[in-house]
């Protein structure tokens, strides 16, 4: 009887004991992001949730994960897993309304405070410093989130037609008329935070968001293309896609004239996915596939006024994971990379029922092994 309370005792300090000791100590109060990882590892089934180990702070990453177990033999269902802009540990997020994988499921703000993604009644905003979800209704049925604005205080949804939403109030404070689908899921923020960027019809569009106002200019980019403004403005880069081949353009923009061509970034070792953005005002940052490898993803940055070699920032999640689902927070980007050890895995919950199986039999066998017998009395 000693021996089973002594493992029912160790299983239980093991799981629910510890989970509520790492959840006590919290994640820290600041909210400045820090670095991305240099290597951000493949996770392993037993990567732990936010509701067991508490929240993930800032995230530098946000990606779709393949499986994730919970408890003895429970699995989440379309486990989302963010990666800690500052100790590059990683949360499989305990958050409700979870999307399914995807493109543009969900959206994380610039400083990595902040995710989004849509369900059937409206949107959730997902605190991953507080581990805290609010659920909004009213803003349409399983909207499209796009990008939020450079500050983080507004946030574009798309559901028919494009609105943008104030973060703090969870309410619709613009809606765009004209905007198509392609141009919704296209469209970027300005620098300043003013207006929107698409290209419709061969032209580059900027949308005034709270007047409604749109002027345009003459561009030779793809209403496909990925998007991204230089921070302090003034050139604009985009990710082309020629006879299979993806490269990035750099255009020079001012007002009331065409876009001109700057330069064409195409690196010949390295076969470029997606744009993800500028890192600072000369260098963009991409995903990108080796050409020796064919299969090893990366992300690295590259000059936009020279021929420099690209810096690798980071290597991608290997097998299991959708690259396709891959947010990065703007500003963690920014600040380049870091190197961090890997994970400390858990160890699931099944292999600490077995430990504690185990540590009984052990107890046991020890037991009747070595108790003393009774000397039986000679006549």
């Amino acid at each position: 009887m000693v021996a089973t309370l002594l493992g029912v005792a160790t299983y239980l300090a093991s799981t629910v004991g510890m989970r509520a000791l790492r959840s006590s100590e919290g994640m820290p109060t600041q909210t400045t992001a820090g670095n991305v990882p240099e290597f951000v590892y493949s996770p392993p089934e037993t990567v732990p949730t936010t509701a067991d180990y508490g929240p993930v702070g800032p995230v530098s990453v946000v990606f779709a994960g393949s499986q994730v177990r919970t408890g003895l033999s429970g699995e989440m269902d379309n486990p989302w897993i963010a990666v800690s802009a500052h100790t590059g540990e990683y949360r499989a997020l305990s958050a409700p309304h979870r999307p399914e994988p995807g493109r543009d499921a969900v959206a994380v703000s610039p400083d990595g405070t902040a995710l989004a993604w849509g369900f059937d009644e409206g949107v959730v905003l997902y605190d991953p410093v507080a581990d805290e979800a609010r659920e909004l209704t009213g803003v349409g049925a399983n909207p499209v989130p796009g990008r939020f604005s450079p500050d983080g205080r507004h946030l574009l949804l798309f559901d028919g037609s494009l609105v943008v939403m104030d973060v703090e109030a969870g309410e619709t404070v613009a809606t765009l008329t004209g905007v198509d689908e392609a141009a919704a899921r296209q469209a970027v923020w300005t620098p300043d935070g003013r207006a929107l960027t698409y290209v419709s019809g061969g032209r580059l569009v900027t949308h005034a968001w709270e007047t409604d106002e749109r002027t345009s200019t003459q561009a030779p980019i793809a209403p496909d293309a990925s998007l991204s403004w230089r921070p302090t403005g003034g050139q604009l880069a985009a990710m082309r896609e020629v006879r299979g081949v993806r490269s990035v353009l750099v255009f020079d923009v001012t007002e009331g004239e065409a876009l001109r061509l700057a330069r064409r970034v195409s690196p010949d070792r390295y076969a470029q996915q997606e744009l993800l953005g500028y890192t600072s005002d000369n260098r963009v940052t991409v995903t990108a596939l080796t050409i020796e490898t064919g299969t090893l993803p990366l992300v690295y940055t590259m000059s936009t006024v020279d021929t420099a070699q690209p810096m690798q920032v980071m290597q991608l999640p290997g097998g299991g994971v959708d690259l396709d689902t891959l947010e990065v927070a703007a500003e963690p980007l920014a600040a380049g990379g870091a190197s961090f050890d890997e994970p400390n895995w858990p160890a699931s919950d099944l292999a600490k029922l077995t430990g504690s199986i185990l540590v009984t039999v052990f107890v046991v066998g020890l037991y009747l092994t070595r108790r003393p017998h009774k000397q039986r009395r000679r006549f």
